[in-house]
């Protein structure tokens, strides 16, 4: 039986993810550490399993994310991204985003030892909460809910140093070497009018593809023309 003070706690959970479950009780489980449910006993269930589901479902995602994001990278470099955005540390982080250790259930001494802040929690309860949304609502809500927490992940991931033209030595590549310029076209656009991310698709040559993502158009189209540069070098290593 989950108490009414409790209730509000998971309330609070659920206006952080912007995701109102259905089955609030798999809410309270991805929350709910062994040390606590060891304490409690009874039939309480700890977020163990959920995690483990939680795993692959966020395996997937970003798996798919990525391989549409990045079109032009080999086998290599996607698993390499997807290593670090799937990365205990990563993770941890998305936890605090969502201030998840001011929620987890923690036996006492595991809650004397800092469990709240540890990493390993953290980011165990991450998975764990979104392999309880997967449950409660699908693998499109599940995208939907957390694929835009990764947006600033990967855009660490994919910088354009400041200063840098990377479209102008771009262009000048390609007139030489390929006889043509790059045309770079807005395929996606989200979030609010103030605070938009804009998704450029450059095509280079009918042969060529990269998507870069950022606050405005001319950041998009600097950060596909990057991935352009940094694919073409490495087709000529």
């Amino acid at each position: 039986m989950i108490t009414a003070e409790r209730m509000a706690l998971l309330a609070l959970v659920q206006t952080h993810l912007g995701y109102a479950f259905q089955n609030v009780a798999l809410l309270e489980q991805a929350l709910t550490h062994r040390s606590y449910a060891h304490e409690v006993a009874g039939d309480q269930a700890d977020y163990e399993r959920l995690e483990f589901l939680g795993d692959a479902v966020l395996g997937l995602m970003i798996s798919a994310y990525i391989y549409i994001v990045y079109p032009c990278a080999r086998e290599g470099q996607l698993s390499q991204l997807r290593a670090y955005l799937v990365q205990q540390q990563t993770l941890a982080d998305l936890a605090r985003q969502l201030e998840l250790g001011r929620f987890l259930l923690l036996g006492r001494g595991e809650h004397q030892h800092g469990g709240r802040t540890k990493d390993s929690l953290l980011a165990a309860a991450f998975e764990a909460v979104v392999a309880a949304v997967y449950l409660d609502g699908g693998l499109l809500k599940t995208q939907e809910v957390f694929v835009h927490r990764f947006m600033p992940a990967i855009e660490q991931c994919t910088t354009v140093r400041p200063g840098r033209d990377y479209k102008g030595v771009l262009q000048t590549h390609t007139v030489s070497a390929f006889g043509c310029t790059p045309r770079y076209q807005v395929i996606r656009e989200e979030g609010p009018a103030h605070q938009k991310t804009f998704h450029v698709q450059l095509t280079l040559n009918h042969e060529y593809q990269c998507v870069g993502i950022g606050r405005s158009k001319k950041a998009a189209e600097q950060q596909a023309a990057k991935r352009l540069l940094e694919l073409l070098q490495q087709t000529r290593a």
